[in-house]
Parts: structure tokens; sequence; C-alpha cells
């Protein structure tokens, strides 16, 4: 019976059914088109009703009226079910894990950044190249901080930030391994930074490589600051 029936007339049978259970009334062609995007005519859909009407799937109940399902239709959708809908829930698993992934690392991601900005004060960011996401946090406070003291170069940190991609794929280039790295001054790769420091560490989080890391000014609490990136991860 399943194989007789394609993809196209399993969905129109299936509508029909969706529409008889919201409203325990009959469908026509015309109804089916306006309310779902089938791409296909009003006339299209007929012959594919009368099809199924010749399969005892749906029956119309009088002359000129639309259709209702029958009991078999339960049958060919068991049928159909086990043999399609095992993959489908596998595949709309894998989507909502997926999902449930990404939405654990921003949080995570979002967490870090917040704690490590309030312990340090400074610019603090959660990058992962492989993802090209950057999250940073402290922006304001290092303005405040800073503005005096770097005059104009404080607006290259902006312009820095503003370049998302850029910036991360600075960051694929500098030599990081586990522990924490510094960089200072002309060590730092990052031109427009060049009068600031980064104190950066690598870490793995379900698999993604992630830096974490400080942005501040040559003057920044290196012990501190270090001390804070060390632990907290």
């Amino acid at each position: 019976m399943k194989k007789n029936i394609d993809t196209r007339k399993i969905q129109i049978l299936k509508l029909i059914v969706e529409e008889y259970i919201k409203t325990g009334d009959i469908t026509w062609s015309k109804s089916l088109i306006k309310k779902y995007s089938l791409g296909v005519s009003s006339a299209t859909v007929r012959n594919d009703m009368a099809l199924l009407e010749k399969m005892w799937l749906i029956f119309q109940p009088y002359n000129s009226a639309g259709r209702l399902p029958t009991t078999r239709w339960i049958r060919v959708f068991v049928d159909y079910l086990m043999e399609h809908m095992p993959q489908v829930f596998i595949e709309a698993e894998k989507e909502i894990e997926e999902k449930n992934k990404i939405n654990q690392i921003d949080d995570t991601l979002y967490l870090l950044t917040s704690r490590l900005t309030k312990i340090t004060g400074e610019i603090t960011f959660a990058c992962i190249p492989s993802e090209q996401t950057n999250y940073y946090l402290g922006l304001s406070n290092f303005l405040q901080k800073n503005t005096t003291l770097l005059g104009d170069e404080v607006y290259n940190v902006i312009k820095v930030l503003e370049n998302k991609y850029n910036f991360i794929d600075l960051l694929k280039n500098l030599e990081i391994w586990k522990k924490v790295a510094v960089f200072i001054w002309e060590e730092n790769i990052i031109p427009d930074l060049e009068s600031c420091a980064m104190i950066v560490k690598k870490v793995e989080l379900q698999w993604k490589e992630i830096y974490i890391w400080t942005l501040g000014s040559l003057k920044m609490d290196y012990a501190f600051n270090i001390a804070a990136l060390k632990n907290i991860l």
C-alpha cells in the first residue's frame, strides 16, 4: 500500500486528517491550497484526493463536498511512520542537542566574561574562532579608567572590537597554549592595540577551542589579572 503513495499524497492525506482533528469538518482542495504551500494547483490536489478516495483513505460524505479521512488511514500512517519517522526523530533530536550545546556555550561564555570583568575591571573577551563568535564585556569600565591615560588611542580599542572577523583571525595567529600568555606593547600582533596589554588563556569547552582574555592598559595589575584568568575555569 505505502509503495503506491508518493510524498505529496501522504502530505495531503496528513493535512486532511489534521484539519479533521482540529475542526471536525470536511476539507476542500481550495482550502488546502490557500492554507498550505503545496506548490501545486487545486486541480492536482483534487486528482490526488480522488486517488486517495479510490484507496479508501478518505471519502466524500455527499456530492460536491470536500473529503473526510477514513479509519484506513491509520494503517497507512502506521506503516509510513514505522519506515520513515524514526529517522525524522533522530534528526530532530540531533538538531535540539546542537541548539542546546550552542545555548550552553553561549551561557557559559557570558558567565565567564561577566565574572572576569567584575573581578578585573578590564575588558574581558571569550572567543571561539571555529564558530566565528566573540563575546566581550567591560568596555565602559575600560573607557572610564583609560581615556585620560591613553588619549585618542583609546578609540583604537573600539575600532578593533567593531571589526569582529579580522579580530578573530588575528587572535588565531597568537602563539597560545594551555598556559596563560601575556602580550605587552610590541609583542601584541594587533597593531591598533600596541598601547595595551593582553592576558590570554586557551581552554577547551565541549570539544571547542575557546580563547578567554582580558585587555587593559600597560599599567594594569598583571599579577592579579593573571591569577584571575588562571582560576576562572
